[in-house]
């Protein structure tokens, strides 16, 4: 197990420094060899190259500990702070994937992007418990 100067374990999960090393090492040289050799357009090339960073930092996170500690944040109904967060990644990913690889008028693209920013906005409201709030106000009589 590695230790800091101060004596705290940095990996809580009992992974041997080497075998993170050797994984990071792995992963890095498939990477460099799908970049090198496999021929495919770059703006692909840099979607997956994104990917495989992201999945990378938070397989870090989990052996080191981290992303355990961020499921402890919670906001609104209770709802872990780190799941509002991917889901935003993720609906952003796909929109911009939407966006940037599937052919259609600008018009309806401006439809679609309104109709998911609304939607998240709706979601983000009842997340951190707003939404319930505006159920109060009474318009008329």
């Amino acid at each position: 197990m590695l230790l800091v100067t101060t004596g705290t374990p940095l990996v809580t999960t009992g992974t041997p420094l080497v075998t993170v090393v050797i994984t990071l090492c792995v992963v890095g040289l498939l990477l460099w060899l799908v970049n090198r050799f496999i021929p495919m357009q770059g703006q692909i090339k840099g979607l997956l190259n994104a990917v495989v960073v992201i999945a990378v930092v938070l397989w870090l996170l989990k052996i080191v500990g981290l992303f355990d500690n961020l499921s402890q944040f919670h906001i609104g109904n209770n709802m872990p702070l780190v799941t509002v967060v991917i889901t935003l990644c993720v609906v952003g990913l796909l929109l911009w994937l939407i966006n940037r690889f599937i052919p259609m008028q600008g018009q309806i693209k401006g439809i679609l992007n309104g109709v998911v920013v609304i939607v998240v906005v709706l979601w983000l409201l009842k997340v951190f418990g707003l939404f319930d709030y505006l159920y109060q106000f009474r318009v008329g009589h």
